[in-house]
């Protein structure tokens, strides 16, 4: 009887003492990786308030974790721009650049989340929280709509697939097409609305490169000449990451421009086989505090 009894007693302890395996969490959407770009931007009309942008890689983890790769910057701080160390060799040679810190590594969050077949909910380790309602715009592509943060997050599109994190698209291989969207923005106040990325006459200058001189615009009514003036404007890749900047013609005799041009840093959406979307983007174009454009954006043809 103590034998058998020292056997119960061993067999109880062995269903005490295993772990229990982790209770797998489902990836939103079903997918994995997201290309996401957010930020605080005041609404319509107001002309005060809390002016930022991130742009980020959101990885989500089957044991319920999510790790966040991004970059961020707020208006109430000089930007600035930086080389991307590509140039548009093939057009008119000239350098890339983007919003300064977009060439580095990033900064990394990490935190928790909880899904449901239509929102996910993230808690990142510093307390923040944003609640994200899913969507499936194809086959092969989720997407996220920012609902609701709990700190000062009010706009933010994010879209993910299965890809591979390495994958990406060269812009060589970018279709040329006409991609639509939405933007929220702030200059002197806030905006926003639809928009459109219309690549039809971009030409390719390298591999990694594509670029156009667009027909005069009024946009650049501001130059010093009082007319309307072409824009040159660059798409040049660098992985999932591509450069978008653009400039107006009248602000520089020279051939390349190295004053305060829109910077604008997108990462690539792309599809469960890495069929290529659109992009996710932000605008951080400043080179004092409290002045210049920040910008929320997506343009995708789906």
């Amino acid at each position: 009887m103590r034998r058998l009894f020292s056997l119960s007693v061993v067999a109880f302890l062995a269903i005490v003492l295993t772990p229990t395996p982790a209770v797998a969490v489902d990836y939103p959407g079903g997918r994995h990786i997201y290309t996401v770009a957010l930020g605080a931007i005041p609404a319509p009309g107001v002309t005060s308030g809390p002016v930022w942008v991130r742009i980020a890689m959101y990885y989500f983890f089957g044991d319920g974790t999510v790790r966040e790769g991004f970059w961020y910057w707020n208006r109430t701080q000089a930007v600035g721009a930086a080389n991307t160390g590509v140039t548009s060799t093939g057009c008119d040679n000239c350098p890339v650049r983007t919003a300064a810190g977009f060439e580095g590594a990033g900064s990394t969050y990490y935190g928790t989340y909880t899904t449901t077949a239509t929102q996910t909910v993230i808690t990142w380790s510093n307390g923040s929280a944003e609640t994200w309602n899913i969507s499936h715009p194809s086959t092969d592509l989720a997407r996220l709509d920012l609902a609701s943060s709990n700190y000062d997050a009010n706009v933010g599109w994010g879209f993910g697939s299965s890809a591979s994190n390495n994958a990406f698209t060269t812009m060589a291989d970018v279709p040329r097409k006409s991609y639509s969207g939405r933007y929220a923005g702030f200059n002197t106040a806030g905006g926003a609305g639809p928009s459109v990325m219309n690549l039809q006459d971009f030409q390719q200058c390298s591999t990694n490169c594509l670029s156009v001189l667009s027909a005069p615009s009024t946009a650049c009514s501001a130059c010093s000449s009082g007319n309307s003036s072409p824009i040159r404007y660059y798409l040049a890749g660098g992985g999932r990451k591509t450069y978008y900047e653009h400039w107006c013609q009248c602000l520089t005799s020279a051939t390349c421009y190295t004053g305060g041009s829109h910077r604008k840093p997108m990462l690539e959406i792309l599809g469960d086989s890495g069929t290529f979307h659109g992009w996710v983007g932000v605008e951080a174009s400043n080179s004092a505090a409290n002045t210049g454009y920040f910008t929320v954006f997506y343009h995708a043809d789906v």
